[in-house]
This record gives structure tokens, C-alpha cells and sequence, in this order.
């Protein structure tokens, strides 16, 4: 046998030997085996264990050993037969070891050749790992070399092939060929922009060449300029020459010398045809840009002064000879008074009939040109400059000629049909032209809602009239009744189907012209409004509303002190408002068919509002009056000491004071008012008047004799203001009715005044006169304090007057306290 793989000691094998290996193995493990008999001391244990709890006799030794002896007969019988099988196996084990052994000894072979391979391949001077490497980075240089030669040759032809394009310029620039030499820097700047590699991007050429092409372009834009210069020419107006503004376009034109440096300078400039520069200003994508000052010129020069003017324009153009043998053509605009062609429309026309066919060549064709190329030219030109023309034209006719020829009656909307169609055929062939789009139509669409313009310029014409009306200073007055002569409204019993309000009635009074004018105004627009279109209607409505509302607004800021500091004038303006509310009232009643588009015409926020204005100013001037009134009582100082002559006079000048103003007031109040409304006022301050005199005199504790007198002087100089109310009865006779008892008029409009009147009777008569008007009742407009405090204060106290006082502070007689009520 051969030794043993991994250093295993040398191990010969018999049958015999290996059987009684086997056989050892099998002794050394039979306490393992499953039939073993147990130690004998087990057995003593066992029989003690197998004891029957129940009392049966436990096993005996023989019994015991008979048993032991069969288990190992047993097991001696299961070990031949393993042993048997082993031996049966043993050739073939033994092969196999045999052959385990072989493959040992080659691969032993094998791992030798493996570690040789490696020790080959691993070495560090001539190894194969090395030799590969260094192939390696030879190879890489030689690759990274080639590739740098790759991109020189690629920016070598890049160059090459910028330098071709760029080499044309000069030749295209000095031969006037504009359009070729923009198209060469525009082949240059893009072949730069898409460079080979990132080498070619960063080298110094290629910015050498881009700044290069940057300045060929400056050229070129330079060019255009100048040419456009020598093409387009503008002439403003002199003291010289009459024309007011001129164009004229050369149709050759002459190139101007080349700035950049030139290889070839024996090259002397040309000139190109005006259609040439056109397509070249197209193409390039720069007509927009450099046509603007044409542009403008055109709008601001000729096109704005035409239409303003267009009574005195004159255009003239130069329509003499057709492109291809013209040198040029012109088109001007005098401003000669009076002498204009009276067809705004048509000139119009006429201006843009020439920028089509004598600026963007519209009806030209040559074989020096594709016409149909050249057609696509004039639609981007017209387009983006003719469009921005056009729409500012149209926008200036209808802001500065159809605005102004918006007529300013009803008659004139019939004549406009002809101002509509002339307007509406020039939108047309502006379309047609290719100068507007159909959503373009602002002339259309202006004299489609004429009547709604119209009724914005009658709003305007309204409100501005309606303003000079309000700030005008004239306050002429006219009687009402003059007016409501001729009002078949007010000819009829309440026929319009007001409710009468005869606190506010107006028909007695007088108004100012500007109440009449304003509220002509208003009916007049209201009538007009009858004859229009439901769209145009209701704006006139919403017209005279806006004239109430700027009445309301304006006239008491504008008339403020006025009507403060004039009390005729506070009254006038209270009728002026009540005035126009009643009108307002009776407008659904003459207008009983309404107006197109609305159901109804009425002013009931108006109305109100004009009424609360209206009683505003008259509080406020009632109260004026009224605190003037007081302080006049103020200065008699209570009327204490009035039989002192100094203090008689100077209550004497206070209550004259009074007497005055009422009578000032009569004056200026009583043709203006309605007479209920004069009395009613009247009455109210001379009611404050008497109660506060009532109020000072109760407050005097002794009264002497000749004060007494003196007092009832005082009161005797303010029934002078009885007379304002002498004409007053049938008023009251009216308002009363059955109830009317042939009363003093004053009586009913001052309620105080018959107790001012007794009160001054009280200073004057005796205690027994006193007493006996008492007993008859007519003290009762006293009560029986202030009778009392009036009698301690005149009389001296004696058992008389404390008789007497007893009496009054048991009541006014039973029989005619219903009377005093």
C-alpha cells in the first residue's frame, strides 16, 4: 500500500485483522446494544423494583440467569450476522480505497503544477502579470495620442470649414448682397455653436471666431441701417416749403462702404434694389425692428394729422410709374385750411393702398425674384408692421372722428348711417389687404352700439350742462302756479295719482330757473330715451339719475355759505328740491308707455332723498334763525331790573331785535314759501320766542309795581309780530274745518301765544281782575304753580293773597277744565 494523503502513518489492512477490529469494537460496545443482560447488581435492584405492589413473588436467580443467557445468545447470533455482511462487502471497500488513494497523489500533481503557474505569473521583474501592465499603459498612450490627433484634425476642419463661410462676407457685403452675407455669419455663429469636442469649444480660435462673427454682424446690422437711411426719407415741416410732412423711398439703393478691413481692396461698393432689402430685413428676422421709425412716422406723421385734421389734409402720392422702372416714389400730407378732400375714409384708404403696393411691393413680380416668395414677405410684413398701423388708425378714427361725429340729438342718429358705412367699408378692405383680422373690428363694433354712444355723449352733454346749470350764480325765481298753467297733469284733480301732501305742496311758492331747467332737462331725456333701442334706453334713464345725484351733491358744497348766510336763498333751494321730487313723481304718469327695455320708469330712491336734503337745509336755517332769535332774548338779561331805565332800554333794544327779524324774516320767506309752509315756520320760531319769554318772566321772584309795567311794555312790543299772521285765517279755516271757530289765526300756528298774551294781561291787571278771569276760566293755559309763583311774585303777601292763592291751588273750575283741554 501507498502512504496515507495528508502525512497518515503507513496502515496495512488484512481481512483478519480487520475483522477482529470489528469484532473488538463490537465487545467494547455491548453495554450500547439493546438485549445486554444487566450487572448482577442491577439485577438485585431489578427484582427489588419488579416487586409487585400487590404482594405477587418476585423473580428468581435462575429465572434471571436463564434470561441473561438467552439475550446473549441473541446478541451473539445479530453479531455473526453483521460480521457476515462486512466480510461479503470487504473487496469492494477495499478498492475504493485503493482508488481514493490514486486521485490523492494526482491532485498532489496538479496543486505543484499550480503553485509553478503562480511563481511564473507573480514575479516581479519577469512575471506575466508585469508584462500585461506594461502592454496596458503602452497601449493607453499610444489611444490617447491618437484621439488628440483625432481632435485636432476635427477642429482643423471645423476651422476649415468656418473660414469657407466667413471667407464669402467680404465678396457679399461690398457686392450689396446683404441677404447672403447674413446668412453667412448666421451659417458661422451656428457651426460655432455646435463644436466637434470640448477642445475645439475652449480653444482660442473658436472665441477669436465668435468675437469675429460678432463684428461681422454689427456690420451687418450697421449695413441695414445705413441702407435703410439712404432708402427711407422723412421731411418735417419748414417755414420753407409748405408741405407739412413728406416720405419718400429710393428704390435704388446705394451701399455703403464696408468698415471691417478687406482682403480685396480693389472691391468698390454697388447699390440693391429696395425689394432686395425688404426680404433681407424679412429673412433675417429684423424687419420689425429696423421699419419701426417708418412706422411710427407714418402713424404719427401722416396718419394721426389726417385724421385730426381731416378737413384740411391733403395726400398727396406718387402713383406715376410702376416699381420695376421707378428709381423711387413719395407719399405727402399738406395741411392747407379748408381745402381738405372731405373723405377721411378714402384718404385713409389711400395711405394704406400705398404702403401695400409701393413700401411691401404687394402686386410686384421680376425674374429677379420667386414672386410667390416674395408674397409670403408683404403678408409678414403687413402683418407685423401694417397690422399695428392699421389698429392705431382705426383706434384714432374712432376716438378722434367717430367720437366726435357721435351726434348730439335724436335726428342726427339717421344721418350717421352714412358715417357707419364708410367707416364699416374701410374696415373691409383693410381685411382684404390683410391689414386687420376679422377680430380687428373696433369701427364695426363702434358703430353697431351707436346708440349707445350716443346716449354716453347725451350722459356726458347732460351732466355737463346740468353742472353749469347747479354752479351758476343766477338765482332768478319763478311762481310755480305760472308753471303748472300748462302742465295738463295739474289741470286734472290729482290725475297723475299723487298723494297730496299739503305740508310740502308747492304750488303756492316760488322756484329758482335752475329747478325749471333741470327738470326739463330731465323730461326731454326721458322722451328721447322713448325713440331708442332697449340697449340705449335705459342708459339715458341711469343719465338723469346721475343728473339728480350730482344736483344733490354738488349744489349744497358749491352754494354752501350762500345758503347758510341768505335765508331767501335756504328757502328757495328747500322748494327747488321739493319742486323736482314732486316732477319726479308725476314722470311714470307722463310716460305711460315707459321707455324700451324697462318695465318701469320711476325715481323712488330719488324722491325721498330730494325731500330729506330739502328738510336738512330748512332745519338748518329755521335753526339759525332760531339760535339768532334766542341770543337777541339773551342779551335782556333775564328782564330783571327793567324798572331801572338803563336795564328797561336795554331789554327794550333785545325785544325790538326780535320784532325785527321776524319781520325780515316774513319779508324773505313769504313770496317764496307756499303759504302753510311760511305760517308753519313762522309760527315755530315765534311759538320758541314767546315760550321763552314766558320762561324768564316766571323766573322773576318780586315784581314791583312799575316793573310791572315796564314788563308788560316789553311784551307789548312783540305783538307787533301779529300782523305777519293777519292773512292766515282761510288757512286755518281750511285746515280745521267744521272745528274752525273764528279763531285769531296766530293761534293756531304759536300755540303759546295766547298764554304770552294773558301773561301780559296778568302784569297789568289788578288782584281782582285777576282772580275774577280766574273763576272764569280764562287763566287755564297757566297752571296752578305758575299762576301762584306770578301772583307771589307781583303782589305783597297779605291775607288776601294767601285767600286767593288758596283758592287757585284747589284747581280751575271744574266746568271749564274741558275748555282749557
Amino acid at each position: 500500500m501507498t502512504t496515507a494523503y495528508s502525512g497518515m502513518a503507513p496502515t496495512a489492512v488484512s481481512p483478519h485483522s480487520f475483522t477482529r477490529s470489528v469484532l473488538a469494537h463490537l465487545n467494547s460496545d455491548k453495554s450500547q446494544l439493546p438485549y445486554a443482560p444487566p450487572h448482577p447488581s442491577q439485577t438485585t435492584t431489578a427484582a427489588s423494583l419488579d416487586s409487585s405492589p400487590n404482594g405477587s413473588p418476585p423473580a428468581t436467580s435462575d429465572e434471571l440467569a436463564q434470561t441473561v443467557a438467552a439475550l446473549d445468545t441473541e446478541v451473539q447470533a445479530i453479531k455473526a450476522q453483521v460480521y457476515k455482511k462486512l466480510l461479503a462487502n470487504y473487496g469492494a471497500f477495499s478498492e475504493s480505497f485503493e482508488y481514493t488513494l490514486e486521485l490523492k497523489d494526482k491532485i498532489d500533481g496538479l496543486l505543484e503544477q499550480a503553485d509553478n503557474m503562480a511563481s511564473r505569473t507573480t514575479d516581479p521583474e519577469n512575471g506575466l502579470r508585469q508584462i500585461v501592465m506594461t502592454a496596458l499603459v503602452e497601449h493607453h498612450e499610444i489611444s490617447h495620442r491618437v484621439q488628440e490627433n483625432n481632435s485636432i484634425m476635427e477642429g482643423l476642419e471645423h476651422f476649415s470649414r468656418v473660414g469657407d463661410i466667413l471667407s464669402q462676407y467680404e465678396a457679399f457685403m461690398d457686392s450689396g448682397k446683404i441677404l447672403e452675407a447674413g446668412h453667412c455669419i448666421q451659417q458661422a455663429a451656428k457651426t460655432l455653436a455646435h463644436p466637434p469636442n470640448a477642445g475645439v469649444a475652449s480653444s482660442h480660435i473658436t472665441r477669436s471666431l465668435t468675437d469675429q462673427c460678432a463684428r461681422m454682424t454689427e456690420a451687418i446690422d450697421q449695413m441695414l441701417d445705413d441702407l435703410i437711411a439712404n432708402a427711407i426719407h422723412y421731411q418735417y415741416p419748414t417755414d420753407d416749403i409748405n408741405t407739412q410732412f413728406k416720405l419718400t423711398i429710393s428704390y435704388d439703393i446705394k451701399v455703403p462702404p464696408l468698415a471691417l478691413p478687406r482682403s480685396n481692396t480693389d472691391s468698390a461698393p454697388g447699390s440693391i434694389r429696395w425689394h432686395a432689402l425688404i426680404r433681407a430685413l424679412t429673412l433675417l428676422d429684423v424687419a420689425q425692428e429696423k421699419l419701426r421709425p417708418l412706422q411710427k412716422f407714418l402713424i404719427r406723421q401722416v396718419l394721426q394729422p389726417l385724421i385730426e385734421h381731416h378737413n384740411d389734409a391733403v395726400i398727396l402720392i406718387d402713383n406715376s410709374t410702376s416699381y420695376a422702372s421707378a428709381t423711387g416714389t413719395f407719399l405727402s400730407l399738406e395741411l392747407n385750411p379748408g381745402h381738405g378732400s372731405g373723405d377721411l375714409f378714402r384718404d385713409v384708404m389711400s395711405v394704406f393702398e400705398f404702403i401695400h403696393r409701393n413700401i411691401f411691393l404687394s402686386d410686384y413680380s421680376s425674374p429677379e425674384f420667386n414672386a410667390k416668395e416674395f408674397s409670403s414677405d408683404t403678408e409678414i410684413l403687413t402683418y407685423f408692421l401694417g397690422h399695428n398701423i392699421a389698429k392705431e388708425a382705426c383706434a384714432m378714427i374712432s376716438k378722434s372722428y367717430l367720437s366726435q361725429a357721435v351726434p348730439s340729438d335724436i335726428n342726427g342718429l339717421r344721418d350717421f348711417v352714412s358715417v357707419a358705412s364708410a367707416a364699416t367699408r374701410l374696415e373691409n378692405e383693410l381685411i382684404a389687404l390683410g391689414f386687420l383680422t376679422e377680430a380687428d373690428r373696433e369701427l364695426r363694433e363702434f358703430v353697431e352700439n351707436i346708440d349707445v354712444h350716443y346716449t354716453n355723449n347725451k350722459r356726458d352733454t347732460l351732466l355737463k350742462q346740468g353742472r353749469a346749470v347747479i354752479m351758476s350764480e343766477d338765482f332768478k325765481t319763478i311762481q310755480v302756479k305760472d308753471l303748472d298753467k300748462d302742465d295738463d297733469l295739474e289741470k286734472e284733480d290729482d290725475g297723475w295719482g299723487r298723494i297730496a301732501d299739503i305740508d310740502t305742496d308747492v304750488k303756492e311758492s316760488c322756484i329758482s330757473l335752475k329747478a325749471k331747467q333741470l327738470v326739463d332737462m330731465i323730461l326731454s331725456t326721458l322722451h328721447e330715451a322713448g325713440s331708442l333701442s332697449e340697449n340705449a334706453s335705459p342708459h339715458l334713464y341711469k343719465a338723469t339719475r346721475s343728473l339728480i345725484d350730482l344736483y344733490r351733491a354738488l349744489m349744497p358744497v358749491h352754494h354752501a355759505r350762500t345758503l347758510t348766510n341768505v335765508p331767501a336763498l335756504a328757502i328757495l333751494f328747500y322748494n327747488d328740491c321739493m319742486y323736482i321730487a314732486r316732477e319726479l313723481e308725476k314722470v311714470p304718469a307722463r310716460l305711460e308707455d315707459g321707455i324700451p327695455g324697462m318695465d318701469e320708469v320711476q325715481y323712488d330712491d330719488s324722491i325721498p332723498a330730494l325731500k330729506t336734503l330739502a328738510r336738512k337745509w330748512l332745519d338748518i336755517q329755521v335753526q339759525k334763525q332760531r339760535e339768532e332769535l334766542m341770543e337777541s332774548i339773551d342779551s335782556a338779561g333775564g328782564f330783571r331790573d327793567s324798572s331801572v331805565d338803563i336795564k328797561f332800554d336795554a331789554c327794550e333794544r333785545s325785544m325790538k331785535q326780535v320784532v325785527l327779524v321776524f319781520k325780515h324774516l316774513g319779508k324773505a320767506w313769504k313770496s317764496t314759501l307756499s303759504p302753510l309752509t311760511f305760517y308753519k315756520l313762522l309760527g315755530q320760531l315765534l311759538n320758541e320766542v314767546s315760550k321763552r319769554v314766558i320762561r324768564e318772566l316766571e323766573k322773576l321772584n318780586d315784581i314791583s309795581e312799575k316793573e310791572s309795567h315796564k314788563l308788560a311794555t316789553l311784551c307789548g312790543l312783540l305783538f307787533e309780530c301779529e300782523d305777519q299772521f293777519d292773512s292766515a285765517g282761510p288757512l286755518v279755516e281750511a285746515a280745521k274745518g267744521d272745528a274752525y271757530d273764528d279763531e285769531d289765526p296766530i293761534h293756531f300756528f304759536v300755540p303759546s301765544w295766547q298764554k304770552f298774551q294773558l301773561l301780559a294781561d296778568i302784569l297789568e291787571l289788578s288782584f281782582a281782575e285777576i282772580m275774577t278771569r280766574f273763576r272764569a276760566g280764562q287763566l287755564h293755559m297757566f297752571e296752578e304753580g305758575e299762576l301762584s309763583d306770578l301772583i307771589c311774585a307781583i303782589f305783597a303777601d297779605t291775607p288776601l293773597r294767601k285767600h286767593n292763592l288758596e283758592e287757585i291751588g284747589q284747581g280751575h273750575p271744574v266746568a271749564l277744565s274741558h275748555h282749557a283741554h
